[in-house]
């Protein structure tokens, strides 16, 4: 669907709805005939009344009143599909997009801008949902059209062929301006996409833009877009108010044409006057389906612009997709293996990942939880003895999770975006009692709880989107909190303790060890104080596993690879290559986490009590 161009896509959406299409259609068709049938119906009122005075005219006038009533009632059921088949459309398009972009993981962010794919479900998914809207009304349009030129036709072969053939020429001369129309909303659909993205850019830093005085200067980027977006938009409006003024002119004319035609024919006996009224009736009933032919030519011009932005955002594939023939799930508790870099993550332990180039170590992470199969394609990750790839991509996902350094919290109630599981499958098993235990011992595993405490509704307090109202660092626990309720059999964390403080860190480390105690947990970090926790720690270098040890025995080991280790826990370079592996104070330059690093490790200075024991104290 998302590769067969915007024809494929209407297409695609129309066969998810044909029931409310067909009725819309079928109620707009009944409901136009019934406008055709008003001025014959005068017409032969007025004939019947001339020749058989008021008995002639009470069969016509009753007919008149059932009409109008049939025509209220099939003006409401039009009305209703129209309304059905726009917001079906658009919400169901909606939907695919958002359903789409979170199915192609990194692969939508490299394709398309996050701007663009909120422009394209915010305005495009609409404009389509007009498309199918004003289905009904052309549809009715085009039937009465015929049935006003066949009955025009029996009554007067001249009027009827300027009924007929007048009709389409009007509808050639107004489609003439809708190509200058379709393109410059094209523009203008670019500029807005355009300064989506600088808005969501802007919004995402401010913090950052505040803090380097950048306010001034992005306002005035955003003001200079603005500025071409209302250019753009007044281009589209002079081409548009010249459209909307020939629908009034160029119908007008048209009236007077055929009104000049009938009442010659009137004077000259070859009709009767009240054929006169019909033909009247029917020149101002045409202006009508003109406008619906127009209106449903714009909507159609500007639907189809919105198809093709959205099929190119649908056309984006998947970071990752399911083989043709996959295997198996393997057995749980088993081997993680990246083959590229010689990593090895044991089952049920608590492993670390350390590189003096921290991009190197975000992908192998992102390797070992397959967010992208095409940085597989030249590397592989075993899982269980097998090939990562070869499994079902919901396989992977529900038995291996991971959290990026991003903390992103999702607008709602705060229980919904923590405990994705109860969100995903409400109903599991367990009282609400316990449902709510599992979130307090994750807020506590993450020392989470002076957040919780700062909301006055607690878990049911609404957040705002991004969680602005939290610190850094209490987002950070937060989202830390809610990978632990995902209960995943492999965690694997990018710089989880990187927006704490020292302290916090610290307690926070050592819960997390005891919270995932029997499950694997991989870390990505710099941190002593959370590579202290780990059972063992792989050292990269170039990418490669340069040694793999305890955090201890690597701060002690002499060799470049313990050199490597101190440098990047400590945030500097030792140049010197001393006898003693773990150096004085003196050779040590620049950073406390040295010194802290050398303390902890010698033990001349205790580990904090919360560490030793973080059971009995919730000192943040």
């Amino acid at each position: 669907m998302s590769r067969g161009g915007p024809f494929r896509l209407l297409w695609w959406q129309a066969r998810r709805q044909p029931g409310t299409l067909a009725a819309g259609i079928l109620f707009g068709i009944a409901w136009m005939l019934c406008q055709v049938a008003w001025p014959y119906l005068v017409s032969q009122a007025i004939d019947g009344g001339t020749a058989g005075g008021f008995r002639g005219i009470v069969p016509w006038v009753l007919a008149l009143a059932g009409v109008a009533l049939a025509q209220a009632g099939f003006a409401v059921l039009r009305h209703r599909m129209a309304v059905s088949n726009w917001l079906r459309s658009s919400l169901s398009l909606s939907r695919r997009v958002a359903h789409h972009s979170a199915a192609t993981g990194a692969a939508i962010k490299a394709g398309t801008s996050p701007g663009e794919v909120a422009s394209t479900v915010a305005n495009d998914a609409i404009r389509i949902g007009e498309l199918f809207d004003v289905t009904a009304r052309f549809s009715g349009g085009v039937v009465s059209y015929a049935a006003v030129g066949a009955i025009a036709m029996a009554t007067s072969v001249q009027l009827g062929m300027v009924v007929l053939v007048g009709m389409p020429l009007l509808v050639l001369v107004m489609t003439a301006f809708l190509r200058p129309v379709q393109q410059r909303q094209a523009r203008w659909r670019a500029e807005q996409g355009t300064l989506a993205d600088l808005a969501t850019d802007t919004v995402v830093g401010l913090r950052v833009l505040r803090g380097i005085g950048g306010e001034a200067y992005f306002a005035r980027r955003y003001e200079l877009g603005s500025e071409r977006l209302r250019r753009r938009g007044i281009e589209m409006a002079q081409v548009s108010t010249w459209m909307d003024a020939l629908q009034i002119l160029l119908p007008g004319l048209f009236m007077a044409v055929v009104v000049w035609m009938a009442a010659s024919l009137v004077l000259d006996g070859a009709i009767s006057p009240g054929e006169l009224v019909t033909f009247y009736g029917f020149s101002v009933f045409l202006i009508m389906p003109l406008r619906i032919t127009v209106e449903a030519t714009g909507a159609f011009a500007r639907g189809m612009v919105a198809a093709r932005r959205m099929t190119d955002v649908l056309a984006v594939e998947s970071a990752v997709k399911d083989p043709e023939t996959p295997v198996p799930a393997p057995e749980t508790a088993t081997e993680l293996a990246d083959v590229a870099s010689g990593i090895v993550i044991r089952p049920g332990r608590f492993s670390a990942i350390v590189s003096d180039d921290p991009a190197s170590a975000t992908t192998v992470a992102e390797r070992l939880a397959r967010r992208d199969d095409r940085s597989l394609r030249e590397s592989q990750v075993l899982w269980g003895g097998t090939e990562l790839t070869r499994h079902r991509v919901k396989d992977v996902r529900d038995r291996i999770v991971l959290v990026g350094s991003d903390a992103y919290l999702f607008s709602g109630p705060l229980r919904n975006a923590l405990d994705i599981r109860e969100v995903r499958r409400p109903g599991l098993p367990g009282s609400a009692a316990a449902r709510r235990r599992r979130v307090d011992d994750a807020l506590a595993a993450v020392a989470a709880q002076d957040a919780l405490d700062a909301l006055p509704r607690g878990l049911d307090e609404h957040i705002p989107e991004r969680g602005s109202n939290f610190s850094g660092g209490q987002r950070q626990r937060l989202s830390l909190a809610r990978a632990l309720l995902s209960d995943a059999e492999v965690l694997i964390l990018v710089e989880p303790t990187s927006a704490l403080d020292a302290n916090t860190e610290a307690i926070v480390a050592a819960r997390l060890r005891r919270a995932r105690k029997g499950l694997t947990t991989v870390v990505v970090s710099s941190s002593p104080l959370l590579l202290a926790q780990a059972d063992e720690v792989h050292v990269l270098d170039g990418g490669r596993v340069a040694g793999t040890g305890t955090h201890d025995g690597l701060l002690r080991r002499a060799d470049p690879v313990g050199r490597q280790y101190r440098s990047v826990v400590a945030r500097t370079v030792n140049d010197a290559e001393p006898d003693e592996p773990v150096v004085s104070n003196e050779t040590w330059t620049g950073s406390i986490d040295t010194v802290w690093a050398q303390a902890v490790s010698t033990g001349s200075i205790p580990l904090p009590h919360p560490i030793t024991n973080p059971d009995e104290s919730e000192e943040d």
